[in-house]
């Protein structure tokens, strides 16, 4: 294990029997327990099907994670600077298990039931694993008094192909609906482990946030989640519409020469086979205009069911569940996004305008004029990651809230995470970002995982307070349903010798309180007001969010 755990673990009963699992300094652990039937052979690009099989008579084995859903990359010899790979390196189709981390309060029968936390990891769809280092939930279920969930969920073809016609066909988003079975397992049995099911909060970063809001924009599934913590959702890149899917889905069976639409010389390859012909696709665009599918190639597809429409389109006609939230970005989300395209520094303007009209086609003229330099530089790139951090990100997050409060949601709260870390060994990989604040630095601090000596990471003083000051926001959150609201977060931390932060009062989101943005750094937390108000006024005008 990654931290001294002791002898005799915990024991809980459950309606499947009994399960051992870990005593950890922060409290109790119980992994790899499966919350579906595994999606492998005929139930490949199959949705979820519901566990039912009793472990009984004998003592499931809850000290070891279940296998991570299968992906590329995480091989033993692969390098993983993030930790986000299955902590094990173990990848199979078989793969749909959650893992449970709490204080150790919930073994006392008599202790109040706790809220849940409930994970949904990024990694663009095609990447993560709720079993990584970096999302172990010790430290944030200890600091929060909740219990945190973590799970898996199938990834890029294995779980968003869309392919063939009739009862064999694919039809996408099993991703999805694996979140949905673990929620639902979640509804059914988190009272065996001292949980609250009816205090469930779902928060993700990347595109386990955008896993989060679509969620949000489907009434089918109001009963599972009770509100939502969304970090760095990149709302602009458009879910694919099914013509697209299946494009992308044709474009895997070449690679695995099968015909197109042949569903069953697909299921016909082997799991290896398959992420091998996954990994041969290399950039591909099922829509030409719609330049941004490079940035998600595989995610959920628009089938109004599973997903209604697109995410931006429904906050904005109202149509979504009406629940607290908490929302925002890093101040600098696309500049790792930038330079890795762009490795070499853009020198034109003409160059620069071209890219303009890729992706905005005829709006560029008005993006150059609102995001120019008055002189010639001798790379652009800078000012097009402030573009595209604003026009993927920010500006659609401050418009995805703002047609919440339009209507009626009130409960509501908006970030800006600003501070860089302190650990530059993590962007060896990527030095552009080093000394900027990029995609999922905040991640770290939320879980506040460094304290585990697998990632070689250790907070400074003042990064402990923010931390610190993070989980108090949400701990309240997942207690009250408003981040500033005294809760069990607070009295868990003080009898464990924990000392809280004396946190800014974050306003709700609103006009009245002019739309105040909490900023998220060293050495305080502060407010902003109006936060990009110019730059996302321009983006509301342009009106270019699903492109």
């Amino acid at each position: 294990m990654a931290f001294p755990t002791e002898e005799d673990g915990p024991v809980v009963h459950t309606q499947y029997g009994a399960v051992r699992g870990v005593y950890v300094e922060e409290g109790v652990i119980f992994f790899g327990l499966p919350f579906a039937e595994p999606p492998v052979g005929e139930l490949r690009w199959r949705p979820p099907q519901q566990y039912n099989r009793p472990w009984a008579p004998k003592v499931r084995d809850g000290t070891v994670p279940g296998p991570g859903c299968y992906e590329g990359g995480c091989s033993p010899g692969d390098s993983d600077i993030h930790f986000e790979c299955p902590r094990d390196r173990k990848v199979s189709e078989d793969c749909l298990y959650l893992n449970i981390f709490a204080p150790r309060t919930i073994l006392n029968s008599t202790a109040d039931k706790l809220p849940i936390l409930l994970w949904i990891y990024g990694g663009q769809y095609q990447a993560g694993s709720g079993s990584a280092y970096i999302y172990d939930g010790r430290f944030l279920a200890n600091k929060t008094n909740t219990i945190v969930v973590t799970f898996n969920y199938r990834l890029a073809a294995f779980g968003y192909l869309v392919a063939g016609q009739g009862e064999d066909a694919a039809t996408g988003n099993y991703g999805l609906l694996d979140q949905v079975a673990a929620l639902r397992w979640t509804q059914e049995n988190i009272g065996s482990f001292g949980g609250d099911k009816g205090r469930v909060t779902i928060f993700g970063q990347s595109s386990g946030s955008d896993s989060a809001a679509t969620l949000l924009i489907n009434p089918k599934f109001t009963d599972l989640f009770h509100q939502a913590i969304m970090m760095s959702v990149p709302f602009t890149i458009p879910h694919k519409s099914r013509w697209e899917a299946l494009r992308l889905g044709e474009h895997l069976a070449d690679k695995l020469n099968c015909s197109h639409g042949d569903t069953k010389c697909l299921r016909s390859k082997n799991s290896s086979a398959l992420q091998a012909g996954i990994d041969r696709m290399g950039t591909f665009f099922s829509n030409p205009y719609r330049a941004l599918e490079a940035a998600m190639k595989w995610g959920p597809t628009v089938d109004g069911n599973i997903v209604p429409a697109a995410t931006v389109d429904s906050f904005a006609k109202g149509h979504f569940q009406s629940k607290p939230f908490i929302i925002g970005t890093t101040s600098e989300e696309a500049r790792a996004y930038v330079y890795s395209l762009y490795n070499k520094p853009i020198k034109s303007r003409v160059m620069l305008y071209g890219i303009y009209a890729a992706f905005v086609h005829l709006k560029a003229a008005d993006v150059a004029k609102e995001y120019h330099s008055e002189k010639s530089s001798s790379d652009y790139r800078p000012l097009l990651s402030d573009l595209v951090t604003d026009w993927i990100f920010k500006c659609p997050t401050r418009n995805v809230i703002r047609s919440a409060v339009r209507s009626g949601d009130t409960n509501v709260w908006l970030y800006v995470f600003d501070h860089v870390w302190s650990f530059p060994h993590l962007w060896d990989h990527q030095k552009f970002c080093n000394g900027h604040v990029c995609h999922a630095e905040d991640v770290p601090f939320v879980f506040q995982t460094t304290k585990l000596p697998a990632t070689n990471m250790t907070m400074t003083a003042e990064e402990q307070i923010m931390a610190d000051t993070i989980a108090y926001y949400y701990g309240n959150f997942a207690h009250t349903g408003d981040p500033n609201e005294p809760s069990g977060a607070r009295d868990a931390a003080e009898t464990t010798g924990v000392t809280m932060p004396v946190a800014t009062n974050w306003p709700r989101y609103n006009q009245e309180g002019n739309f105040t943005c909490l900023n998220i750094s060293t050495p305080r937390t502060s407010l902003i007001q109006d936060y990009r108000k110019d730059k996302c006024d321009f983006w509301d005008r342009m009106d270019v969010y699903n492109l």
